[in-house]
């Protein structure tokens, strides 16, 4: 089968251009196809060449081909919360965009100011598939949604808190200017020091003294503040922070140095105190930026909110965002409409997919009276619904509070280096104390000065601070390349010790998509079988039609016969008549003229890879259990053939007790990729979203597998305890190199300048066993992809 030019999925009914006779590659549907004549039209063609060219980051879904007004969006009220002014004072907006997958989406977005009169700039942040847009003065934000809705970019606006945004920005500013500063100021002092030890006569040296005690001084009385405020705070509460040990090095290093210049000396520390300084910051930086998280607990509401609904006021329908629903109101929600709000049908029936909550990978179906939720996908007709719930108070809402609470809950997890930073810098400060009374004692000041001075210097602790963080950022950096997206680096500390897998059944262990199981012809009917199925079910939605029509088209199914009489029965099936012939589609038969001809079933086949990686989960001595919203008797089939045992399958869970699952069994790792199991994967002791997930799993979750189910689940188990056993042996390291130099302050061995000198020497040796790391880590990265 051949891929859609525009969105590269599998085209199932090929569907040609019209209006370019030019253009004879087909599209998978007639909304791949406009999206696909907007973009020639506009003069941006040259997409497609960047997409070619492109690594795709992100599976793109097939365009809809649904016209919407957005007018909502140039509402007074909803401006007031939803727009803000940048620096410049343009109107800005934030969207996400559905459908942003490779560099080519990029240049399309940032394109849009050249043929939208209205926008003034345009910049798209692909990690977050977030786009700012600031209007011209008369510009409104209703026609860039319109557009990047016409280009196959769904818009969602998203809420912004201004005043928290705005101090963010100027802290990450105010960081920046320290490390500049402190790394233009290293680099000089250290051309100065060079010279110096080198033997630059007496006058020049010092001339050059002078010079590193004026670049030091910005980086120790400006740079190196945040050290001194966190040991300020640490002092306050009475607690050890490792910033303590390098605060008071670097005042004491700051005051002998100046002391030597004011003496004449021509010996100072500031090469190294600044260097160390840099070092610190950058790391400290790096980390942080890291450690950010995408959207906020409040942006993730338009996943399950949809984008605009039409309410019904007096006797017609108008378009609002459904922020501004209240209880009581009446909504229609259209065929392929995400659900905005819980309610209860008040007129009409259809079919309502509830995989979002349940996981059950069959439609439910609903008519006048029955309850249905925020966030589940309305498949057949239109409905009215009364509005009972909305907002946090939906069913939906109250999972993602869950979830925002399982961020807050895991924050106060205690970092290994934290544990043995608090007894060694207990230890030097105590060291510290004996070698200073013990020369002072005996009337030595100026060689106890000298030593302690040392002691501190040579057992500061950046070798220490630097070797957890180090090798959990190399292994996040790495990890990230070859599409394996980890949150932060606590999870990797935590995925080492893991016991348990809980796997979600539906999209994770398999396809998550019915397909044809079995097939039985009983009776040749008096037109191709297949062309009859095409027919019949070629304009249904229903789940059971799409696996029908695509294992027809696979057999051979071109022509499509004109249809009379065509009824679509809910929760039943299709009939209708063909030249006399009455045809009939329903509970896994086909029926002509009253007799069956043929009979088949549908089963959510188990992915390829599932029972091998399962097997390889094992072998690493892990318990595997499986849970899932359907039926029993699907989910044990599923697990016999994935190599579950049958007393480690939980079926018929709903999200409330995936929860209650996952928080009586410590050490966990859950993985899955639908909103109800984002409860779950938030409270996990560790968490895994699949490629293809919800995006309420994606923020739910530690760990993003860019790729389909979870062949790489056990080489991030390798990946996670290969890592400690570096962070530990970087840890040995420093703990060998301090130990030595304790030695050798104490007995002198050593000067500062000495201890100045080889100081960085331990933040090498962890930088270069961070690099080597060990064969099995190293063979998961081979080829930039995890084997």
């Amino acid at each position: 089968m051949s891929l859609c030019i525009h969105c590269d999925e599998t085209i199932l009914i090929p569907v040609f251009n019209d209006l370019d006779s030019n253009q004879t590659e087909p599209f998978c549907c007639q909304g791949c196809m406009t999206v696909f004549n907007v973009i020639n039209y506009k003069g941006l063609e040259k997409y497609y060449e960047i997409k070619k060219q492109s690594a795709i980051f992100k599976r793109r879904s097939p365009a809809e081909n649904k016209f919407q007004q957005f007018s909502y969006l140039d509402n007074l009220d909803f401006l007031d919360e939803y727009s803000y002014e940048n620096l410049n004072g343009a109107k800005t907006m934030e969207f996400y965009l559905e459908g942003i997958h490779c560099l080519a989406c990029l240049w399309l977005i940032e394109k849009l100011p050249e043929y939208l009169n209205d926008v003034e700039q345009c910049r798209l942040d692909m990690q977050r598939s977030v786009a700012t847009v600031s209007l011209k003065d008369e510009g409104l934000f209703s026609s860039v949604a319109r557009e990047l809705n016409n280009l196959g970019y769904r818009p969602h606006p998203l809420k912004r808190n201004q005043s928290s945004h705005d101090l963010k920005n100027r802290e990450e500013r105010k960081m920046l200017l320290k490390i500049g500063i402190a790394g233009a100021a290293a680099g000089n002092i250290m051309l100065y020091a060079i010279s110096i030890y080198a033997g630059a006569d007496e006058r020049y040296a010092h001339f050059f003294n002078l010079m590193t005690v004026l670049f030091a001084l910005p980086v120790l009385f400006y740079s190196a503040t945040p050290f001194y405020k966190s040991a300020w705070n640490a002092l306050k509460n009475r607690t050890l922070s490792i910033d303590i040990p390098i605060s008071l090095a670097l005042l004491l290093g700051a005051a002998f140095g100046f002391y030597n210049h004011i003496m004449g000396i021509n010996e100072n520390f500031f090469d190294s105190l600044t260097a160390l300084v840099f070092l610190l910051l950058l790391s400290r930086y790096f980390l942080s930026k890291i450690q950010e998280e995408g959207l906020t607990a409040n942006d993730l509401n338009f996943f399950y909110e949809g984008n605009s609904v039409l309410k019904k006021v007096d006797d017609e329908f108008i378009e609002i965002h459904p922020q501004f629903l209240k209880a009581g109101d009446i909504i229609k929600v259209s065929t392929n409409e995400m659900i905005p709000a819980d309610g209860v049908i008040i007129e009409g029936e259809t079919l309502i997919n509830n995989s979002l909550l349940t996981g059950e990978s069959r439609p439910e179906n609903v008519g006048i009276d029955s309850q249905v939720f925020s966030g589940t996908i309305n498949l057949s007709n239109s409905i009215l619904i009364k509005v009972e719930k909305i907002k946090e108070d939906s069913r939906i809402g109250k999972i993602l509070k869950q979830i925002e609470n399982g961020w807050i809950q895991k924050s106060h997890i205690v970092d290994l280096t934290n544990k043995i930073s608090k007894y060694f810098i207990a230890g030097v400060f105590l060291l510290t104390a004996i070698l200073f009374i013990t020369f002072y004692s005996q009337g030595k000041t100026k060689i106890a000065l000298e030593r302690a001075f040392t002691l501190l210097i040579v057992t500061c602790p950046c070798a220490l601070a630097l070797a957890t963080p180090l090798t959990l950022t190399r292994t996040l950096s790495r990890a990230s390349r070859i599409g394996v997206i980890i949150k932060n680096n606590e999870v990797i500390e935590k995925l080492s010790s893991v016991e348990t897998i809980f796997l979600d059944k539906t999209g994770t262990l398999t396809y998550g998509v019915l397909k044809i199981d079995h097939f039985k012809i009983l009776k040749n009917p008096h037109y191709p079988l297949f062309e009859i199925i095409n027919s019949l079910e070629i304009y249904s939605a229903h789940p059971v039609a799409l696996s029908l029509k695509e294992y027809a088209i696979e057999h051979g199914a071109k022509i499509i016969h004109p249809i009379n009489n065509y009824k679509e029965l809910m929760g039943t099936g299709v009939s209708g008549e063909i030249d006399n012939h009455f045809y009939e589609i329903k509970n896994g038969k086909i029926f002509e003229d009253q007799i069956c001809i043929a009979e088949f079933s549908l089963e959510d086949h188990i992915r390829h890879d599932s029972k091998a990686s399962i097997a390889r989960l094992k072998s690493l001595g892990l318990t595997i259990k499986m849970i899932s919203g359907d039926q029993r008797s699907i989910a044990e089939s599923v697990a016999k053939e994935a190599g579950i045992e049958k007393e480690n399958v939980f079926s018929e869970v709903n999200p409330e007790s995936k929860l209650s699952m996952i928080e009586k069994n410590p050490h966990v790792l859950m993985v899955g990729d639908g909103a109800n199991d984002a409860m779950a994967l938030s409270r996990s002791y560790v968490s895994v979203a699949v490629l293809g997930s919800l995006d309420i799993s994606l923020k739910a979750s530690d760990i993003y597998l860019t790729t389909p189910g979870i062949s790489h689940v056990a080489n991030l188990i390798t990946i996670s305890r290969e890592t400690m056993i570096v962070v530990k042996r970087n840890l040995i390291l420093s703990l060998i190199y301090n130990s030595f130099s304790v030695y050798a302050a104490f007995t002198g061995v050593i000067s500062p300048l000495v201890a100045a000198i080889i100081m960085p020497i331990s933040s090498l040796t962890v930088l270069a066993s961070t690099l080597i790391g060990t064969k099995k880590l190293n063979a998961q990265f081979k080829n930039g992809k995890v084997i």
